[in-house]
């Protein structure tokens, strides 16, 4: 399209990474899945992770965040596919492919 600008974005440069949750934080207000920080994560990452859940959160209606401190520094709302606030109903024990937005900070279901 004419006028139109496209950002070149490097994504999986070193392939995809795989990371497994450690335990769960269910409070009153959402459920949290905890990662191990992980020291093969490039700085500044953007792209598809594989995610393995390894445990069922009990509240499935409380929106997920996750835990990950070598991506996104902190605690990360998690979205389904089709963009709304993903639940704990979405994420059972399961492997789940996400994309992290880092120029958004969106992390979402594929």
């Amino acid at each position: 399209m004419a006028g139109t600008s496209f950002i070149f974005n490097r994504v999986n440069v070193n392939g995809i990474y795989c990371i497994e949750s450690r335990g769960i934080t269910e409070t009153a207000t959402s459920v949290t899945f905890n990662f191990d920080a992980s020291p093969s994560v490039i700085p500044r990452f953007s792209g598809l992770i594989a995610v393995r859940i390894a445990q069922t959160p009990t509240s499935t209606a409380l929106p997920v965040n996750f835990n990950v401190p070598s991506i996104a520094g902190s605690s990360i709302a998690l979205t389904a596919s089709d963009g709304t606030p993903a639940t704990g109903a979405d994420v059972p024990e399961a492997i789940y492919l996400v994309f992290y937005d880092r120029t958004n900070g969106v992390l979402q279901i594929v």
